[in-house]
């Protein structure tokens, strides 16, 4: 911490109130990778030693503007840095340097001399190093594998909650030194002579790390096995290998010691999360890796390790890579059920064979096909085998994405037999793969045009009409949002919080989540929920910039072939791209991207489409033009070219002093009400794809209350701002905790809700009304934005983001998401996520413009009847007056719109508030219902509602009934709980009479702490 005292007591501080169980710990099946499969899986998870050798010599650096030390005079050395944080990284390791003096990517190491003569310098920024005495020696006897060490740190009581106030400031402990984790390994005498013979029967053990964050090095009984510096890479070592080798491992019967050696020493090259220690929604730390400068946070083993045993004469199965092809002609109709034509499905086996085997390779679908081959394997690691089945239409149902039909998964077996003539006690092998039989194009231009289909059909260049996908030859209007991980601690991963975040994302009518590439690859079970729910995943390779670009290396080369291998069976990922927003660009250095990332996915994957980056312009060669799967040839991206494919714009929160955002007023407008005009839809019009584009935003006082000191509740803190400079992402001098958390919200309040918030008080009433005030504004900022964009021709709408990862000024629609004190299991709705599920991500959605020129849009494969109804509802009197209605009959969409020319002159924005509703003639429900203001909620004359919200007994489906009273016209009725769930409708417009909502739970009900907690608001209880 900056404030004076002992670092662990002050962090210790904070133990009281928020402790975590072991509950939350990063174990369970989702969370696991499919192993190495071999004769037997013998895993290393659970409790280990970690134990803190030494700090570092330095703990940062205290930033000085436009300051030098004696200008001049380079006597010290100097070096090439990327950044002020890794100066004063690079200064910190170099004996004698006390400052460094960063400016234009140059770094001048200054001794204690010459800073007794500092002089102004423009644009320079000195790094004055913050020394202290080395920390004594720290024990964790319970730490966790799977986890990270500040977890552990947390777990064993040596720190609070690190995401509290300013503790992920304080790096004192968990960046510095050494940290040693250890695992005595039990081996039998029979696992020792296994090991032993490995020369003469090829019988062996590896031991299998699948995730280690930041570089350390491995260790048993002394000897070193290798060094991981790759996040994304699994590792294996053949101690069989290392026993035979000179001055090899010796291995002993009973307990063996296994270290997992923690160095900050080790260079990783930036191959670790991108968002690690700070992006615009996460904490920005302190400590930097010195050769990339990348910000660092969290370190530790976190996913699995086992040991894998394989006989003489066998091998273990490394990976199994089903790639599933269409054999049919190109569609652009649905595939119909039993008619369409077969799948060929090549079911690629990577095998590590300690020495060379021979046996039978058995492959069986659960579709009934089926093969077995006779097989000769060479010795060594990823040896690859290829088996061929075929899934007839009368074997199969097809996959299909959320809301077009169901999700029919299949199992693929596999297993090795070596053969019994000179094999010693080998035995089989297995593994399995679930599979979904889909067809998706990524199209670009015209396919409702023969004359384009016939000649892209023999092109590799991407069109310039568009960008949308087909599934099984039905045109997708994809709407979602972007993925973050879910944590910066991986020890805090928690499978039901992952499911429930995908079946949130489907409850929202999304149907695509794209992987963010400043993440991390994600823990299987996401990707399970995604297959399972319908969710098409657009999937970024784990590159961004600062300092986390690509190099042509082998760790790397690895890094993506394993991580294509490991998730390629799963039919949700739609896609996979090579970055995020890096403009591949031939002949510069993002060429990479072509030339190196997306070669090697091609070479790995040939069912998929795949994509420059994200966003892109497309590809001149490499590719099918139909479809955008790989054709085997040199990929090549164009100089330039037509935009179909947007990022942005982005309303960033500004208006106080903050790491992220304008220190100063940063107004807008609100878009209220939207401006449309009519405008051809439809796939033989010029479209566009936009993958991101949002606006940040706080949570609810429940989610970020937990993370502040009461003291501190308001959204200026109450305190002086910090000082905060440096542009997009700025160093902010002082100890405001609401300084660093992301963007404020003072613009977004001050457009929607006026200049009566009180921005400088503290108190849980005044931070309630800022924190509604935030979240509404957000959600009609990015309300407005999508009904815009849907009265184009827009076949993607993929929102910037998803969730938080932690309670803060973020962009997610999801709060945070882990089980902590005043978060729901896989994150509360925002209202954002609610006006989602009521309107702008419904199939068929309604629309009006200030002008009365309203809109009904059919976003669906399917034809729709029934009728639109658009009414004015009077805020004084709940006079009801119907100002059109209609019935429709739309043809099947996407991009099928229907234009009303309404009458809105005797329409008061201040007085009255437009409904518009959508039933359907099938079963007469209303499919969508939209609440249109036509003006900001600052400017509504609403009467005191006086909202009461009352709460019944639980329902047989698990559900409990939410009563909501009002005595007048409530404008966005929001009701927010402690309790893990949902409700069916949420920030919602409530007539006198009442109305009735459900609480849908997440997992177990706790009725009791829904009465206890349960809250309303609405607009006129802050008026």
């Amino acid at each position: 911490m900056v404030m004076g005292g002992s670092a662990i007591q002050l962090l210790a501080v904070t133990l009281v109130c928020l402790s975590i169980s072991p509950g939350h710990l990063a174990h369970g099946a989702g969370l696991q990778d499919d192993p190495v499969s071999g004769d037997a899986v013998s895993y290393l998870d659970g409790s280990w030693t970690a134990r803190h050798e030494a700090a570092g010599p330095s703990s940062g650096c205290d930033y000085l503007p436009n300051t030098d030390y004696n200008n001049g005079e380079v006597v010290h050395g100097s070096a090439t840095a990327n950044s002020p944080e890794q100066c004063c990284t690079l200064c910190g390791g170099k004996p004698g340097c006390v400052a460094g003096v960063y400016h234009r990517q140059h770094c001048w190491f200054k001794t204690a001399s010459d800073i007794t003569k500092p002089m102004s310098e423009p644009n320079r920024t000195a790094c004055k190093v913050i020394r202290k005495p080395a920390m004594p020696a720290i024990e964790l006897r319970n730490a966790n594998v799977p986890g990270d060490l500040i977890t552990d740190l947390e777990m064993a009581g040596h720190i609070g909650d690190p995401l509290y106030e300013l503790n992920f400031k304080n790096a004192t402990l968990w960046a510095y030194g050494v940290w040693n984790y250890t695992k005595s390994v039990s081996l039998t005498e029979e696992d020792v002579n296994r090991v032993k013979a490995y020369s003469e029967t090829g019988s062996d053990m590896l031991l299998v790390f699948d995730g280690i964050k930041m570089g350390a090095n491995i260790y048993l009984n002394g000897k070193l096995l290798g060094t991981a510096n790759d996040q994304f890479l699994r590792y294996h070592f053949s101690l069989g290998q290392a026993m035979a080798a000179e001055n090899g491992l010796l291995l002993d019967v009973g307990d063996n010691s296994l270290v997992v050696s923690f160095d900050e020493s080790i260079d990783t090259g930036g191959r670790f999360m991108a968002c690690t220690g700070g992006w615009d929604w996460a904490p920005y730390t302190t400590t930097f890796e010195a050769s990339t400068g990348s910000a660092t946070f969290t370190r530790g083993i976190w996913k699995s390790v086992y040991l894998v045993t394989i006989n003489g004469g066998g091998a273990a199965i490394e990976h199994v890579v089903p790639q599933i092809f269409y054999t049919g002609e190109y569609p652009t109709e649905a595939l119909q059920p039993q008619k369409h034509s077969d799948f060929k499905v090549d079911v690629i086996v990577k095998f590590y064979v300690p020495q060379a085997s021979e046996g039978t390779l058995s492959v069986k679908g659960e579709w009934g096909a089926s093969v077995k081959k006779q097989i000769s394997l060479p010795a060594g690691s990823a040896v690859s085998q290829t088996v061929t089945l075929t899934a007839t239409a009368e074997n199969i149902s097809l996959w299909w994405p959320a809301g077009l039909g169901k999700q029919p998964l299949y199992t693929i077996s596999v297993s090795y037999a070596p053969s019994s003539t000179g094999q010693r006690n080998a035995v089989p092998v297995a593994t399995e793969r679930r599979v979904g039989f889909r067809y998706v194009a990524l199209v670009t231009g015209n396919d409702t045009d023969p004359e384009y289909v016939k000649k892209a059909a023999t092109s590799q260049t991407t069109g310039s009409m568009g960008m949308f996908f087909r599934v099984n030859g039905v045109p997708i209007f994809n709407r979602g949002a972007n993925m973050i991980p879910m944590e910066e601690l991986e020890g805090r991963f928690n499978v039901e919080a992952y499911a429930r975040l995908v079946q949130s994302a489907v409850d929202g009518n999304m149907n695509m989540l794209r992987v963010w590439g400043g993440g991390i690859f994600l823990p299987n079970v996401w990707y399970d929920e995604c297959d399972r729910l319908g969710i098409m995943v657009y999937h970024d390779m784990q590159y961004a910039q600062q300092g986390h670009s690509p190099k042509n290396t082998p760790t790397q080369d690895a890094e993506l072939r394993h991580q294509v291998r490991r998730l390629s069976h799963h039919p949700s990922i739609a896609i996979w791209d090579g970055c995020n927003e890096c403009r591949v660009k031939m002949g510069t250095p993002t060429g990479i991207y072509a030339t190196f990332v997306m070669t090697v996915v091609a070479e790995e994957d040939k069912s998929r489409a795949i994509w420059p980056s994200c966003p892109a312009i497309g590809w001149t060669a490499g590719v099918h033009a139909l479809d955008s799967l790989p054709s085997g040839n040199t990929l090549v991206t164009p100089d330039n070219g037509q935009t179909i494919e947007t990022h942005g714009p982005y309303q960033h929160g500004g208006g106080f002093p903050s790491v992220n955002g304008a220190n100063g007023p940063a107004p807008f407008p609100s878009n209220i009400p939207i401006t449309v005009s009519q405008t051809t839809t439809g796939f033989a019009a010029q479209n566009v794809f936009a993958s991101e584009f949002g606006c940040s935003v706080f949570s609810s006082f429940e989610s970020m209350s937990p993370t502040l000191s009461p003291d501190h509740w308001g959204v200026h803190a109450g305190m002086k701002p910090d000082n905060c400079s440096g542009g997009f992402h700025s160093r902010c001098q002082g100890n405001n905790p609401m300084s660093e958390r992301n963007y404020a919200c003072d613009n977004i309040i001050e457009v929607y809700f006026g200049t009566d918030d009180k921005l400088d008080d503290v108190g849980e009433a005044i931070f309630k009304q800022q924190l509604y005030h935030c979240v509404l504004g957000q959600a009609l900022e990015i309300k407005n934005n999508i009904e815009t964009r849907r009265s184009k021709n827009e076949f993607g709408i993929i929102v910037w983001q998803f969730n938080e990862i932690w309670p803060t000024g973020g962009w997610g629609s999801i709060e945070y998401g882990t089980p902590r004190p005043g978060q729901v299991i896989g994150g509360r709705w925002k209202p954002l996520h609610h006006f989602y599920q009521q309107s702008i991500f419904t199939d068929v959605t309604v629309a009006c413009g200030g002008d009365g020129l309203c809109y009904v849009k059919n976003d669906i494969a399917k034809p729709f009847s029934g009728s639109v109804l658009i009414k004015a509802v009077a805020f004084a009197t709940a006079q009801v007056t119907d100002i059109h209605i209609e019935s429709l009959s739309l043809s099947s969409g996407p991009g099928v719109t229907h234009w009303i020319q309404t009458n809105f002159s005797g329409v008061s924005g201040a007085d009255q508030v437009i409904v518009a509703f959508i039933t359907s003639a099938l079963d007469n429900k209303v499919v969508c219902e939209n609440v249109i203001p036509l003006t900001e909620p600052k400017n509504m004359k609403l009467l005191k509602s006086d909202a009461k919200v009352s709460v019944g007994k639980e329902n047989a489906d698990g559900s409990v009934d939410v009563h909501i009273d009002v005595e007048h016209v409530a404008m966005y009725v929001t009701v927010t709980t402690l309790a893990a769930g949902r409700f069916s409708s949420n920030c919602i417009l409530v007539m006198p009479q009442g109305t009735t909502v459900q609480f849908l739970p997440f997992g177990t009900l706790d009725l009791s702490q829904l009465r206890s907690s349960i809250r309303v608001e609405d607009v006129s209880v802050y008026m």
